[in-house]
């Protein structure tokens, strides 16, 4: 899937997205960067509203997750079960959330379990950025269902 193809799906399977102006900037394989602009999600304080930043961390991961899936002719769909994020310093600008699938031995795990179990979860790490510096950390465990 494309990095455009995959921003129509989730502006089309989660309509928020489309108020909050998410973009995916980039997919590959193993790794997502989606982009939420500034200008649509700001607080009172002028700065990126916690709620979005969580959520573009979220899409993040839903998105690469998701995209696995098509990639590896895998049914399911994809939910966050749980997550903590741990707000590090306000980001002043465009919201950026970087993901990457984990190792190899983990991914395996997870491969076999929607193979066999046809439902898996994985935890999946993501950063958000502002500048290239890390302003906010999240863990998420996404179940395939």
């Amino acid at each position: 899937m494309q990095a455009k193809q995959l921003e129509q799906l989730l502006h089309q399977e989660i309509p928020i997205t489309q108020a909050l102006a998410i973009e995916v900037l980039e997919l590959e394989q193993k790794n997502i960067l989606v982009k939420a602009p500034f200008d649509q999600n700001k607080n009172i304080h002028n700065t990126a509203f916690a709620g979005s930043i969580y959520t573009t961390a979220t899409l993040a991961g839903w998105s690469l997750l998701t995209n696995y899936l098509k990639i590896n002719d895998l049914p399911g769909s994809v939910v966050l079960a749980s997550a903590e994020i741990k707000y590090q310093k306000p980001v002043n600008g465009d919201i950026i959330a970087s993901c990457q699938l984990p190792n190899t031995d983990e991914l395996s795990q997870f491969h076999q379990q929607l193979t066999k179990k046809k439902r898996g979860r994985l935890t999946l790490e993501i950063a958000v950025t502002e500048e290239e510096k890390i302003k906010a950390k999240f863990i998420g465990q996404f179940a395939v269902v």
